[in-house]
């Protein structure tokens, strides 16, 4: 898979994944993300969409084997999407967890509670 093929399979992720949120929540949420990236060396630290796809993208022939996304926080201006890279060794497309078929390392989780700030 090519990087810029990559790059349209991530955001079509966090629009997935901000589906989810507002089906949970039962209101819009903005789809200006943040993302709070873990693992991949990383530990939590909030990222612009392209600076995590970045750090996710490793090359066209290997991948991280699964990449969980969830949204857990909404503010009037983002929403915070939780980015955590498993890990498994890298691999190749084929062997990620693509469950549905064609979204490669990414699964989408539930948050367990989404965090809603209205006044930030």
């Amino acid at each position: 898979m090519q990087k810029n093929e990559f790059r349209q399979l991530f955001a079509e992720v966090l629009q997935e994944a901000a589906a989810h949120a507002e089906e949970c929540l039962g209101r819009v949420v903005t789809r200006d993300f943040e993302i709070e990236l873990h693992g991949a060396g990383y530990s939590g630290v909030r990222l612009s969409p392209e600076e995590a796809f970045e750090q996710l993208f490793i090359g066209e022939d290997r991948f991280f084997r699964v990449i969980d996304v969830a949204v857990i926080e909404v503010k009037p201006a983002k929403t915070v999407v939780f980015v955590c890279v498993s890990g498994h060794a890298p691999s190749a497309f084929e062997e990620t967890w693509n469950q549905p078929e064609g979204f490669g390392p990414f699964k989408q989780i539930q948050a367990k509670q989404i965090r809603i700030l209205d006044n930030q």
